[in-house]
């Protein structure tokens, strides 16, 4: 039997549900914009990966999507509409608890300082977890193996006796390539099925 002793979850509709869409086409309305253009310059664009990686500040990203659209924009109201997204994946937190009761719980989590502040904030689910490993914190983001060796180190944990959900499978064959075992994430039914699989005991 496989012996898993740390468990590394993902955070965006893993243990949280989000819709980047509902923010883009508040901004496409709010900017006199096509919702696709919001789309390109401002959540898939070069800007957002640096973001993501904390090459570029909270206030820097909001001033560069600002000098792009030339429009004049609060920042409390870009901030809103930017984290204003989230919403709670249901029983995803009594799920966490009770293995957090069994196993040391981890976060890798491809961010933002925005998102993840605004995250621990307003929902309870990361009480749970010894330590969080946010991309714009780490400096890498999924797929590199950057991320799954920094939070490997930093645990003391052995790849081959750590688990990470995720529910883009990409990021799950990331995870796999450095010798962790990986669970695809598609509810809370087929991961507490997948958890038995590799004998990993639910509170």
């Amino acid at each position: 039997m496989i012996q898993i002793k740390a468990i590394f979850f993902d955070l965006g509709n893993v243990l949280v549900k989000f819709d980047a869409q509902i923010a883009v086409r508040k901004f496409a309305n709010l900017l006199e914009t096509s919702e696709e253009e919001i789309w390109k310059a401002v959540f898939v664009s070069d800007l957002e990966r640096a973001y993501s990686v904390g090459k570029v500040s909270s206030q820097d990203f909001f001033n560069s999507v600002s000098q792009h659209f030339q429009k004049p924009i609060a920042y409390e109201k870009f901030v809103d509409i930017w984290n204003d997204i989230f919403w709670a994946n249901n029983g995803m937190e009594t799920l966490v608890n009770g293995i957090a009761k069994r196993y040391p719980i981890y976060l890798i989590s491809n961010t933002n300082e925005l998102h993840f502040e605004f995250i621990k904030k307003n929902f309870q689910v990361l009480k749970h977890f010894l330590k969080c490993f946010p991309s714009h914190e780490v400096g890498h983001r999924k797929p590199d193996p950057g991320i799954f060796h920094h939070a490997l180190q930093e645990t003391k944990v052995l790849a081959k006796e750590a688990v990470f959900i995720d529910d883009i499978p990409e990021f799950v064959e990331a995870a796999q390539s450095v010798g962790m075992h990986g669970i695809h994430f598609e509810s809370r039914e087929k991961l507490e099925k997948d958890f038995q699989k590799l004998g990993i005991i639910i509170s």
